[in-house]
């Protein structure tokens, strides 16, 4: 990689500059609206557009802040995907292009670029925390229905403690890959302790050049010192001495040109390659892109999630300056270094902790759920799952008495847990004609991915192409794998069925800075929570309130119509937010912390 200490524009780059027409509203009742934009509710991103730098020690850094104040990096993470990205950022800078994964006619790219300019455009049910959303134009006209980011975390470990699992089964000398005479016999995982669970067969059984294992491991093939040898596309090409794959558990199901695989494996992959489909923002993040030993691997992130060589962003920093900011503007718009390294670690962060979805746990709740097994949804839709090493550091619980919901957070310290609800064997399964999708290319795909159905309540409509509008549609529409739990659901009476469809309506998302909840411990809900001497009223899930520095709150202010309101807005922003940290600290407002000017002209 060259290192060249040059200034942005020598290669026709620009820093991002402010936009007159920012989304950030920082500002409370006696700010001057043109200068400072008010928000009295408190719940609009507070921040200006800054890089964050990917560093461990450096206050302000992302490792710094996960390490020292994590509930700040889990709110810049949250930010970034409320943020409205604008073309002063390199927002939509392939406007109208095909882009993405190339579909089987080895022309047609799967999607159009570049159509919205917020994460939470598309995630907006509920808004501002990633939920479940529009459905749109992807891999075929019918369309790809937005899933949920709650618990992604959760679903990235699942995917991880499946590859573990496959491994450990077959790789007897330990090398991180499987030769030719380990890939033999069933490969399975166990979800929990005792059970078993087929993810096909690690060797190629039917002769076709390919192990037979479920689409959902995403397979590469390397040479007999464990490298990857990118040209290869089957077992039976020259040099191949065995496979190595990776588990790519997000996605409803796509393919490539080598016939398999899903979307991606971890939250940094699928997190860079949104942003550059749909925002036209390209990430520089060696982290994803660096594959170390040329063996598939790149590198572990911050939050300890191993990333793989599918994961390559666009943004691959050939051409720095002095201190690693890149200088290659892939889509050409004259924005470099669009998204950081330091960026995808603290969005990674806040999507790795992000809540799990909720349930609406009463009688009939309990009875549909049996009605559910009984039929035999749950040979595909696994309630449970295990992880050796939970690597989240707080998680949400949440409670349904008489009609509310409350939650109780909770801090975590790593170690083995049991994830109850998810509700996904995470593999994919021919579900019959009535799921089958017609590519763009006239390619037909045939397996998708098991939903996780918990949140599944929130999420209408349903199918990955949004196609059924309500849950009984989509369970009729089940065939091939699904067809015996069809047939058992349409021999059920109305009141089971409505049983059945309560259980499913009470698996539900929430917004989270609305939840009551209790933050600080002491076992109730505070209806006057007090934070740096003012009364916030109710206590809810706000990360602000568990900063480092917590955020203060105006409180009691005239309103424009003669009213007094509570006014959330914070006079504290610039402490509460770290920008008075070292790699925060931005004063020309060019959206890159001043530092990495300065380290760029040693």
């Amino acid at each position: 990689m060259k290192r060249l200490g040059l200034a942005l524009a020598l290669l026709g780059c620009v820093a991002a500059q402010p936009s007159p027409y920012s989304s950030q509203r920082p500002g409370g009742a006696n700010s001057d609206p043109l200068e400072n934009p008010r928000d009295l509710s408190g719940r609009s991103v507070k921040t200006a557009r800054i890089r964050m730098i990917h560093d461990r020690y450096l206050p302000g850094s992302s490792g710094w802040l996960m390490e020292h104040d994590p509930w700040l990096a889990y709110q810049w993470g949250r930010d970034l995907g409320r943020r409205e990205f604008s073309h002063a950022d390199g927002a939509f800078g392939d406007s109208g292009r095909l882009g993405g994964k190339i579909l089987d006619d080895q022309a047609t790219p799967l999607m159009s670029r570049d159509h919205i300019n917020s994460c939470v455009a598309c995630h907006n049910v509920p808004f501002r925390d990633m939920g479940a959303g529009m459905t749109i134009q992807k891999n075929a006209g019918s369309g790809r229905n937005t899933p949920h980011s709650f618990g992604g975390g959760v679903v990235e470990m699942i995917g991880q403690e499946i590859r573990s699992q496959l491994l450990a089964r077959a790789d007897l000398n330990q090398d991180g890959w499987l030769s030719f005479r380990e890939a033999e016999g069933e490969a399975w995982v166990a979800p929990m302790p005792g059970e078993r669970q087929s993810y096909g067969r690690y060797n190629d059984g039917n002769q076709d050049g390919r192990p037979d294992l479920n689409p959902i491991l995403y397979v590469w093939y390397v040479d007999k010192g464990g490298q990857r040898i990118p040209w290869a596309r089957n077992l039976k090409a020259a040099g191949v001495a065995g496979y190595n794959f990776e588990v790519q558990v997000f996605g409803h199901g796509q393919r490539d040109r080598v016939g398999h695989g899903a979307l991606s494996s971890t939250l940094r992959a699928v997190s860079s390659n949104a942003w550059d489909i749909h925002s036209g923002l390209q990430a520089h993040d060696p982290t994803a892109s660096t594959e170390v030993t040329h063996d598939g691997l790149c590198k572990v992130s911050y939050c300890g999630a191993q990333q793989y060589y599918t994961g390559f962003t666009r943004d691959l920093g050939t051409v720095c300056n002095g201190h690693g900011v890149s200088l290659d503007d892939p889509d050409r718009d004259g924005v470099c270094e669009e998204v950081s390294e330091g960026d995808m670690d603290i969005l990674e962060f806040h999507l790795l902790n992000h809540p799990r979805p909720a349930q609406k746990v009463d009688r009939r709740f309990l009875t549909g759920q049996r009605t559910f097994g009984a039929i035999g949804c749950t040979e595909c839709h696994r309630s449970q799952w295990h992880i050796s090493n939970d690597r989240r550091f707080f998680d949400l619980e949440t409670d349904f008495q008489q009609g509310h919901m409350t939650g109780q957070l909770h801090r975590l310290s790593g170690g083995p847990r049991q994830f109850v609800g998810i509700y996904s064997d995470f593999r994919h399964h021919d579900m019959g004609d009535d799921f089958y999708e017609t590519q763009y290319d006239g390619s037909r795909t045939r397996a998708f991915r098991t939903s996780p159905l918990w949140g599944v309540g929130s999420t209408a409509p349903y199918g990955h192409d949004g196609a059924s509008l309500c849950l009984d549609d989509v369970i009729r529409r089940h065939g091939g794998a699904g067809q015996a739990a069809r047939i058992a659901y349409e021999g059920l009476s109305d009141p089971q069925r409505d049983d059945l469809h309560h259980f499913l309506q009470g698996l539900v998302l929430y917004s989270t800075d609305s939840l009551p909840c209790d933050i600080d411990g002491d076992g109730v809900v505070s209806q006057h929570l007090l934070v740096c001497g003012q009364d916030t009223g109710r206590e809810v899930f706000n990360p602000e309130w568990l900063f480092r520095h917590p955020g203060q709150i105006e409180g009691v202010v005239e309103a424009p119509d003669g009213g007094t309101i509570i006014s959330r807005a914070l006079v504290n922003v610039q402490q509460a937010y770290g920008l008075t940290l070292r790699g925060l600290i931005d004063r020309d407002q060019d959206g890159f912390p001043d530092m990495l000017r300065v380290l760029s002209r040693r």
